[in-house]
């Protein structure tokens, strides 16, 4: 009587959860009854089984239809005959059997089919995510490719009522990462376009500089002008009542920075000190302030003191206070600047160019998924510049369709000159030194003035995969330049302004 009750227990199948709990609880539990010898005796044996785990193999190999769309995607019909699937059953309730100590039968001495009615579902489930994991493995390694976005599995939604005897089909599909065929990239004719720093270009900076260090003086009998410093007092009401941050005090106002609406500017223009003028100014529908916007304020404005602007003289006494030691050096200092920034935007036009001929020598298949992101992340970050500068969002949705266009565009050629560069790269067998991660390091520190041992500590410790693709790439146009036919012509600052622009 009480055997065939406990048969009557041991033939109700417990559910998936349960009979997984119970696996791992059996396995553990025999794994802690091993005995100190028992560990040593074996220790030799399951180092040996680690390292020989196990290459999967399949009883008989899945077929696989493969379709590929273009653009870098693929789909392919995948079938896994039945006999791998049932001989990964067994196998999983082998592993089950050997390790698992059941109520009434020592480790390993349960029977088949009570180790099969405790844990069939799971090591059923178990057995069908290996053999379609497996699947595909085999299909990117036999075919060589490698899937740059997460595979996509249509068919496989009802897999559990799926009979052990009947094929697995399914449908998988994916992107893999961007192709290029190499074009011509040695021998390239290029044109490095120069431009001389005359005498405007230093007067233009000198008055740049004064202006930096101009002063406001008082004019007491002045009308006001564009450009003006006017300290005034201004109250703003709406329906005849203040509103937060309608009013200030002492306000120094550059006339004509329109930083304040235009009927308040004009209202300012001509005024004379003691004077007050009163102006209408209407809020945009978009004012970032949605308890303003749409509605009309009245502006009463006093003019307190009116102030011009007072340039310093161009003498050595402007000079030191600019931080040279007399005005000649100051012009050279000058001179230097602009020599030395005429020649990072030569570079750069130069690098350009030569990146522009290669990926128009180049063929190219990109995932449009890739596109897309990289496109939408510059989108965003535009949009944020945009609204820290406040504008309006009626504004940038304006402009978000051509934001998008130009993102598309950008996004697709960085995506094509970082393919064309990891491909000259491994044709040319670059790689990268410890010198070059130090080069990095003086490179990183001159554009931001950071310690130079803190930005070595970073690229050491954790930061080499960050520097990794960009030492790459600029040893790429090192070499594409190298070996170019470089000619060098003097342009007019009307070309050059164009060429920069």
């Amino acid at each position: 009587m009480t055997e065939q009750k406990s048969n009557n227990e041991n033939n109700i199948t417990p559910s998936e959860s349960e009979q997984k709990e119970e696996l791992q609880t059996v396995t553990k539990t025999s794994s802690e009854q091993q005995t100190t010898e028992e560990t040593h005796e074996h220790k030799h044996h399951h180092h040996a089984h680690d390292a020989a785990e196990e290459e999967f193999k399949f009883e008989k190999d899945p077929e696989y239809e493969i379709d590929y769309k273009g653009d870098c995607l693929y789909s392919v019909k995948v079938t896994i005959p039945a006999v791998n699937t049932k001989s990964q059953i067994d196998k999983n309730l082998e592993e089950v059997k050997e390790h698992a100590e059941l109520p009434g039968f020592r480790r390993g001495k349960a029977p088949m089919w009570l180790v099969e009615n405790k844990f069939g579902k799971i090591a059923r489930k178990e057995a069908l995510d290996k053999v379609i994991t497996e699947s595909v493995k085999k299909l990117m390694e036999d075919n060589k490719l490698r899937a740059f976005s997460t595979p996509q599995f249509e068919g496989l939604e009802e897999l559990d009522k799926l009979p052990e005897d009947k094929d697995i089909s399914f449908q998988v599909t994916f992107e893999v990462a961007p192709r290029c065929e190499l074009g011509k990239y040695r021998g390239l004719e290029l044109e490095r376009k120069v431009l001389e720093a005359d005498e405007n270009m230093i007067t233009e900076r000198l008055e740049l500089l004064r202006n930096r260090f101009a002063i406001y003086q008082s004019i007491p009998d002045a009308e006001i002008v564009n450009g003006d410093q006017a300290i005034i007092d201004f109250n703003g009401t709406i329906d005849g009542e203040n509103f937060p941050g309608g009013s200030a005090n002492n306000y120094p106002y550059i006339v004509g920075s329109k930083r304040f609406f235009g009927k308040f500017e004009e209202a300012l223009i001509g005024a004379k000190v003691g004077e007050t003028k009163t102006c209408e100014v209407e809020f945009p529908i978009d004012y970032t302030n949605k308890s303003l916007a749409g509605k009309k304020a009245i502006f009463e404005i006093k003019i307190k003191d009116i102030k011009r602007k007072e340039l310093p003289a161009l003498d050595d006494e402007f000079a030191k206070q600019a931080g040279a030691e007399n005005l000649e050096d100051l012009k050279q200092k000058i001179k230097n600047e602009i020599e030395n920034a005429i020649s990072e935007e030569t570079d750069y036009l130069l690098e350009t160019s030569a990146i522009e001929q290669v990926i128009a020598n180049s063929t190219f298949e990109i995932p449009k998924s890739l596109i897309e992101e990289v496109a939408k992340n510059q989108v965003e970050e535009q949009i944020q510049r945009m609204i820290q500068m406040r504008i309006p969002m009626s504004e940038i949705e304006k402009q978000r369709e051509e934001l998008e266009k130009d993102a598309k565009e950008k996004a697709e050629k960085t995506i094509k000159w970082y393919t064309v560069a990891s491909e000259i790269a491994e044709a040319e067998g670059i790689e990268i030194t410890d010198s070059d991660y130090e080069n990095e390091a003086q490179s990183i520190q001159g554009r931001t003035g950071i310690d130079i041992e803190t930005i070595r500590n970073y690229i050491q410790e954790q930061g080499k995969d960050d520097v990794n693709d960009t030492i790459l790439r600029k040893k790429v146009v090192k070499l594409i330049l190298d070996n170019a036919k470089i000619e060098t012509k003097t342009v007019s600052r009307e070309e050059w302004e164009k060429t920069s622009d």
